[in-house]
């Protein structure tokens, strides 16, 4: 067994913040997005501490507030939730540490294996915005074009670099990176992104997605500038994580 290593006082937020990337864990798991590998982060505000999902081997749908890892930027691990199995560190913790460190802005990062986004990788398709929710991906999706897992260091700058200021990154033959500068803001973009690139493969059958001029988006992107679609999403599926039953 792993003992746990955090020998400092948790302030209330960050238990909280623990207790919420549990929930939004969850909320992913049931939407089929994360996958067995996959993981996300949350960055406790205005310190160096990047909280982590657990790794491979873990129920994404069951994860729990005293199964988080706790990094911070430098990518040391201050707190192992015990045991190598179920509790599995991230391999691609890495994607996290980079980004947080990269855009200070940003609150939350998801690294998915999302079934339709993924497929639109592999068959070297842009995903572009097809439907009102998906105005946020009008800026573009670049592509990180290697299939390979994020294991080391400049793999992982290399990443971050082709996410730049977006909201997404493709990983081709992989996945994807979705961040939002709230947990709230990152789930709506999970969301909306695999939505979207559903609508996308499903619009091929019936000749294509048809393109919307790029000034509707910018009034799209204007309306929902609030963030009320998004905590409308969480508040939806946190019910339905609190209808589970199950110890959070």
């Amino acid at each position: 067994m792993i003992e746990p290593t955090d020998k400092r006082t948790i302030s209330a937020e960050e238990f909280e913040l623990r207790r919420k990337l549990a929930i939004m864990c969850r909320i992913v798991g049931m939407q089929g997005s994360i996958g067995l590998y996959g993981h996300i982060s949350i960055r406790v505000p205005d310190t160096d501490i990047v909280l982590l999902t657990p790794g491979a081997g873990s129920e994404k749908t069951e994860v729990r507030t005293d199964q988080i890892f706790v990094f911070n930027l430098a990518g040391k691990i201050l707190h192992h939730p015990g045991g190598d199995q179920p509790m599995q560190t991230p391999s691609e913790w890495r994607i996290h540490t980079q980004i947080h460190r990269d855009r200070p802005e940003i609150g939350c990062v998801a690294h998915l294996h999302a079934r339709a986004s993924t497929l639109l990788g592999i068959a070297g398709r842009d995903i572009f915005p097809v439907y009102s929710q998906a105005g946020f991906l009008a800026s573009g999706v670049p592509t990180w074009d290697d299939p390979r897992m994020i294991l080391d260091d400049t793999a992982a700058i290399g990443l971050s670099k082709t996410l730049g200021s977006s909201v997404a990154c493709q990983m081709r033959g992989h996945g994807s990176v979705v961040v939002g500068e709230t947990a709230e803001g990152a789930l709506g973009a999970c969301t909306f992104i695999e939505e979207n690139a559903q609508y996308q493969i499903d619009a091929e059958a019936l000749g294509g997605p048809k393109p919307f001029p790029p000034e509707m988006w910018d009034g799209l992107r204007a309306e929902r500038k609030s963030g009320y679609a998004n905590r409308l999403i969480w508040a939806y599926w946190e019910r339905k994580v609190a209808g589970q039953g199950l110890p959070l």
